[in-house]
């Protein structure tokens, strides 16, 4: 079920949520690499923890995890100076939805980057395979199926984090 639907994008079988993100496909000639898996699931770990603090919270550990983020904001600034352009998506738990200048073909291997949010430096990369592709207008729809990004604790993070943003765009209705 989207939250605030974002135009002409396709349906997920789950629960998803919509945003307008850094967002970049590109194909992926040979295995999910490593080195990129490994840093999906540490920015996943971010991405899951939780959020909410109690009212009672130190307010030194508060100012050394504000510390801490913006230490890593930065160092990751420098990882990967490029970012995508911003595009709407529909992120869901095992699939994605975009809106792309290629036309992919269905069971195409890709290599999705994405951003958590337009001001992050916090990067993912995930392993697709097209679903679906179809014409809109000068655009395609594309999807993917994204399962194959996760191991099971990773998947236990990015359903965490899914679950978060969709909840946050229903109260936000």
């Amino acid at each position: 079920m989207p939250d605030k639907q974002a135009p002409d994008l396709p349906l997920l079988d789950t629960v998803s949520f919509d945003a307008e993100l850094p967002f970049l496909a590109q194909p992926l000639d040979g295995d999910y690499p490593p080195r990129l898996q490994r840093e999906t699931r540490l920015a996943m770990r971010v991405l899951a923890a939780p959020g909410e603090t109690p009212d009672d919270t130190n307010p030194v550990l508060m100012r050394l995890e504000a510390k801490l983020d913006l230490a890593l904001e930065v160092s990751l600034l420098g990882r990967h100076p490029d970012r995508p352009a911003c595009a709407p998506c529909r992120l869901g738990l095992h699939a994605a939805a975009w809106q792309d200048n290629q036309a992919w073909r269905p069971g195409q291997s890709l290599l999705l980057s994405l951003y958590p949010n337009p001001d992050s430096a916090l990067s993912l990369f995930l392993y697709g395979k097209v679903t679906l592709c179809q014409p809109l207008g000068q655009r395609f729809l594309a999807v993917a199926d994204i399962s194959a990004s996760f191991d099971q604790d990773t998947l236990l993070m990015w359903e965490k984090w899914v679950f978060r943003r969709h909840r946050r765009a229903i109260l936000e209705r």
